[in-house]
């Protein structure tokens, strides 16, 4: 069988995560796909068994006006070094009440010549913290 998924080593995975098992059996190789949950998360690892990530579910975005967050990954541009943003409020305007979608504000740069940026365009963050210089 061909696996498609990128290999994972077992300490790298997280609760929510959906894992592809291989292992060797006596008459070849047993596949389980499973997905760990905060009751599973410390299952031990299966002994010999190569493990694959299918599916990782993104972190649900801060709610708060104006969190701040380093994204790794906006509108398909990595940024190693990150990229600072700040959550704006969502549209308030009786024209896009059905679709209420708070922005984040990049604070040092433009991406695409825009500063302002949807969270589906936002791929890959992690939640930062604002100290005194």
């Amino acid at each position: 069988m061909k696996i498609d998924y990128p290999r994972i080593d077992w300490n790298d995975v997280q609760p929510g995560d959906t894992v592809l098992a291989e292992l060797r059996v006596s008459k070849g190789w047993t596949y389980v796909e499973f997905t760990l949950d905060e009751h599973t998360a410390d299952a031990q690892m299966i002994v010999g068994a190569s493990y694959y990530l299918i599916d990782r579910p993104k972190p649900v975005f801060p709610e708060d006006y104006g969190t701040v967050i380093i994204a790794k990954k906006v509108r398909g541009i990595e940024f190693p070094e990150g990229v600072v943003l700040t959550r704006q409020r969502g549209s308030t305007s009786r024209w896009a009440a059905d679709t209420y979608s708070p922005m984040w504000k990049s604070i040092d740069r433009k991406i695409e010549g825009k500063d302002n940026h949807g969270e589906r365009q936002i791929e890959d963050w992690v939640l930062a913290k604002v100290v005194p210089a």
